[in-house]
């Protein structure tokens, strides 16, 4: 879309929900609109108040604006990164490329050959994640959230246009705070329903998806319908039966989506290719068979994210508040409200931090057994590289282990699983909204207290409170789960054989970056290895052989569906 003079042409991926609001400023300021769309919302306020417009925009959003007046392009993206953006210059001519998928930018570059990040890959190792700007593929970067690039003729510049900033105000009654998020959480709802096309909700046992799903099934005229994964092996891994209950307590349909093994190795290929390359937990493989199935029904749907980082969801957060009265000598009441299913979490995290690592993220291989894992090649390229600097250097500025922990999950481990429900979501043409994350609810958590949010020991606190009431009481003894998947049961059960030929048979494509004997020992390890009695103990393991198995359906999908093959240097 180009402004009525001309000056500015924008192109805009996502949601501006506050944008009737600008709208009406903007025309109160003299100015005319010549449609109702959102992205003239985002034309108009730069041609008001240039760069600073961008903080003002409550959504989910990656935009690129080009100015004719001052010959330059500006690349923005939400506050949290729910819409991916990413770029790359081509080192020999100079042209820019930016789009919201990595293949798209493969797809304009014609290059049949493209290097490993070694910083992207070093950190993706090591947290199963990448951190700021980063991506697997050299030179291809991502806008950070809350950021914007500017190019012109003088090259890049990468400026913060929004961070989260901690008031912490003195809090009122509990119940008032309740009372407060209770009518700020509706109207956010309220926001994101915004559509002319039927709404759906993801569903699982948890507090997220079912306040999200709750609080829309009273503002919309029709009840949703509500989406939920579904597997045989039943137990821990059976959310479904949970929200069923929620979904009956609630009045509004729920279509569970079967899931198996089968599943799995059909379709793990499907998910690399829409993730453009690897990145997080297993949960994405989950997700990508409930968004397909959502998909054939409706094509925008909610979903619960942003409220376990908002609200301290994690047990981690309550190692926070241990840490801090430990100080005080103030241990009794804390140490009191630890539920058994957290102390496995505690514990592993206050080890690392004895051992003198003070991230507050999982870690699946350290810099040490990067050496040890790793192809010779491999190992030199990230040898050179500080996988921990870019986390370090965001921490730095905290006061706190809250404010550290906070930081982490907020502008890291979210951003991560944003970038994955985007993918997911949009592979099937669905649509996927978040209203924990819309602006005015991320400013009122930033601003509680961690006691607030931790309130009498209780992880997600203020969510639990306004839960009460609305959803089943049955929901309130449930340990925390998210939407967990049954890989070691399918991997060292009807898929062993499947699992052996992707990651040491004959035409596996990880020996580009792993050596051959680490590949047949983790195989067989993991096979007959006695944790897969002790599922907490399992959990690391499992997210080493899922990473490896991404890592190689990416190196080996890139090159039949892109047609440009991965190497290292």
């Amino acid at each position: 879309m180009t402004s009525a003079n001309g000056n500015v042409t924008t192109v805009v991926n996502g949601e501006i929900y506050n944008y009737p609001a600008l709208r009406r400023e903007l025309e109160a300021k003299g100015a005319v609109f010549q449609s109702r769309s959102d992205s003239e919302v985002v034309l108009q306020a730069y041609q008001d108040s240039g760069t600073t417009s961008f903080s003002t925009f409550n959504g989910m959003f990656a935009f690129g604006l080009w100015d004719d007046r001052v010959q330059k392009l500006f690349l923005v993206r939400d506050r949290l990164g729910i819409k991916p953006l990413y770029y790359w210059v081509d080192p020999s001519s100079n042209s820019f490329c930016f789009a919201s998928e990595i293949k798209a930018i493969l797809a304009a570059a014609g290059r049949d050959r493209w290097l490993i990040d070694a910083e992207g890959l070093a950190q993706y190792l090591t947290y199963q994640n990448l951190i700021g700007d980063r991506t697997l593929y050299d030179g291809i970067r991502m806008v950070p959230p809350g950021h914007y690039v500017e190019y012109d003729r003088n090259g890049i510049k990468i400026s913060k246009y929004w961070e989260p900033i901690f008031s912490q105000k003195q809090c009122n009654d509990f119940s008032e705070e309740i009372e407060r998020f209770r009518d700020l959480f509706s109207r956010s709802v309220e926001r994101h329903l915004m559509s002319d096309v039927p709404i759906a909700c993801y569903l699982s046992s948890g507090f997220d998806s079912s306040m999200v799903s709750a609080t829309a099934a009273k503002l919309m005229p029709e009840p949703p319908i509500a989406f939920t994964g579904h597997f045989s092996e039943g137990a821990w891994y059976d959310e479904s039966t949970g929200a069923s209950d929620i979904a009956t307590h609630l009045g509004i349909p729920v279509r569970k989506v079967p899931i198996d093994a089968n599943d799995f190795a059909k379709h793990l290929d499907d998910v690399i290719i829409a993730l453009d390359h690897p990145r997080m937990g297993m949960g994405a493989f989950s997700q990508f068979m409930v968004a397909k199935a959502a998909a054939e029904e409706r094509k925008v749907i909610l979903t619960g994210h942003g409220g376990d980082e908002l609200f301290s969801g994690y047990p981690v957060f309550k190692l926070a508040m241990l840490l801090k009265n430990l100080r005080s000598k103030q241990l009794a009441g804390t140490l009191s409200s630890l539920k058994f299913h957290e102390l496995p979490h505690l514990v592993y995290f206050s080890m690392r931090l004895i051992s003198g690592v003070g991230s507050f993220l999982p870690v699946l291989f350290d810099k040490a057994e990067q050496s040890r894992i790793l192809n010779q090649r491999a190992s030199e390229a990230v040898k050179r590289t500080n996988p921990e600097k870019s986390l370090q250097t965001l921490l730095a500025p905290m006061r706190s282990d809250y404010e550290r922990i906070l930081t982490t999950y907020l502008q890291v481990y979210l951003p991560g699983l944003l970038v994955i429900e985007d993918n997911i979501s949009m592979a099937h043409a669905l649509e996927a909204r978040t209203p924990f994350l819309d602006n005015e609810i991320v400013d009122y958590s930033l601003s509680l207290p961690e006691e607030t949010k931790l309130q009498k020991g209780t992880l997600k606190a203020i969510i639990k409170g306004v839960a009460r009431g609305t959803l089943p009481d049955r929901i309130f003894s449930m340990p925390k789960r998210g939407f967990p998947t049954p890989l070691p049961a399918w991997l060292r059960g009807p898929l062993a054989e499947w699992l052996k030929e992707r990651l040491c048979g004959p035409n596996t494509r990880l020996n580009l970056i792993f050596s051959d004997a680490y590949l047949a020992n983790v195989t067989s390890n993991y096979l007959g290895s006695w944790r897969k009695h002790i599922r907490i103990l399992d959990e690391i393991p499992t997210h080493r052989i899922w990473m490896l198995l991404c890592l190689e359906s990416w190196l080996r999908q890139t090159e039949k569906v892109h047609g440009v093959s991965i190497s290292i240097d």
